[in-house]
């Protein structure tokens, strides 16, 4: 019934444009104790959300709305428990200094903002006061006090917990074949003559195999984002990568360069992975189904005549490849992972307390959707 409820309600909040704008703005979402919840409350504190999914799925209104009721819903919940956890801070006597709130203020307004001038225009486009703006802040400050003393205090995970999680998700620090690679990336711009491109990666991949260092290679010639770094893409396995560049890259030996190759997307869900040899002709050529998991669908070889290679299309980029170091698949040691397990089961954990937390709020509390 909760759940009806609170998707009646966001229904109504979204037909925000078929009501006459004062009348939503002014209605009751809410009341939670002796505080009242607008509706114009609730828009406003998922307005960034809302904005978000306005922009992300403007091309599908069915998800769009679906999206936009949830920011609302989520926006009127969160908005009802911060009420109750200041009337719980109340109740229980407590007291914050004003000073300290001016101080914090005047931080968020350095950190945030700037200086006093850009807040104020700032609060005037959202329609806000400083009063508002104020009184938010305050807010704010009471429920991470009260967050803090009945969730982040009892927040604990000890080394035995950390190794039963180990132990029981083996499967999920599991890693396969990797390989730490360099790569020089060449693009072919659409005006531009492949062969151009494919002949100035045969001079590069001569000028390593000459005793030019792979890394001041990338450096100098590399298209790629990692061009500062020297090419350095760093360990990769085969999920990392699509299967036509992982297949040449671990069949490299450790310190050897690739041969040159050029890679073609088709507008189906396909691409081609093609290796050259030093006359600049195709040596092999293979097709995936990226769509399907990067099955593969066709293999072309020199071997089987030029002809039958003239299919292949034209390469958009071509790559240079060379495999610094490699490891066999293994499980990661657990002193490798642990600080990984005890972000993962703090995060576990202070969601359940904070649910806990809450959920004895409310069942203490009165409050009434409209």
């Amino acid at each position: 019934m909760r759940t009806f409820i609170l998707t009646i309600i966001a229904a109504v909040l979204v037909a925000a444009e078929v009501r006459a704008e004062f009348e939503l703005s002014n209605g009751i979402a809410a009341i939670a104790d002796d505080s009242v919840i607008t509706v114009q409350d609730v828009r406003q504190a998922s307005a960034d959300s809302v904005d978000l999914y306005r922009r992300t799925y403007f091309n599908n209104p069915e998800l769009l709305e679906q999206k936009r009721v949830g920011a609302l819903t989520e926006a009127l919940e969160a908005l009802i428990d911060r009420q109750l956890i200041l009337r719980d801070f109340k109740d229980l006597g407590g007291i914050i200094q004003e000073s300290y709130i001016d101080d914090v203020i005047k931080d968020r307004i350095r950190d945030q903002f700037g200086d006093r001038v850009t807040l104020t225009k700032t609060l005037q486009a959202q329609g806000l006061t400083y009063e508002m703006f104020r009184q938010r802040e305050r807010e704010k400050i009471i429920t991470s006090i009260m967050e803090r003393k009945n969730v982040r205090e009892a927040l604990l995970i000890s080394p035995a917990k950390i190794e039963r999680y180990y132990q029981t998700n083996h499967n999920q620090f599991k890693l396969g074949d990797q390989v730490k690679l360099r790569v020089i990336v060449l693009n072919r711009p659409q005006t531009a003559d492949a062969d151009e491109i494919r002949k100035l990666a045969m001079q590069i991949k001569g000028k390593i195999e000459g005793g030019a260092p792979f890394a001041e290679m990338a450096s100098t010639y590399s298209e790629g984002t990692e061009r500062k770094q020297g090419g350095l893409w760093g360990w990769k396995q085969d999920s990392q990568l699509r299967k036509g560049l992982w297949e040449v890259a671990s069949g490299l030996s450790t310190g050897q360069c690739s041969r040159v190759v050029g890679m073609s997307t088709a507008s189906d869900g396909t691409y081609w992975v093609s290796e050259y040899n030093p006359a600049g002709e195709i040596l092999i050529a293979r097709r995936f189904n990226e769509q399907e998991k990067d099955v593969l669908m066709e293999e072309l070889k020199l071997v089987e005549g030029p002809v039958t290679l003239g299919k292949v299309p034209v390469p958009q980029v071509f790559y240079l490849m060379q495999v610094e170091e490699k490891q066999v698949a293994r499980t990661k040691l657990l002193s490798e992972v642990r600080d990984e397990i005890e972000r993962d089961l703090l995060l576990q954990e202070r969601a359940r307390l904070q649910k806990r937390w809450v959920e004895k709020l409310r069942a203490k509390s009165f409050f009434r959707y409209f």
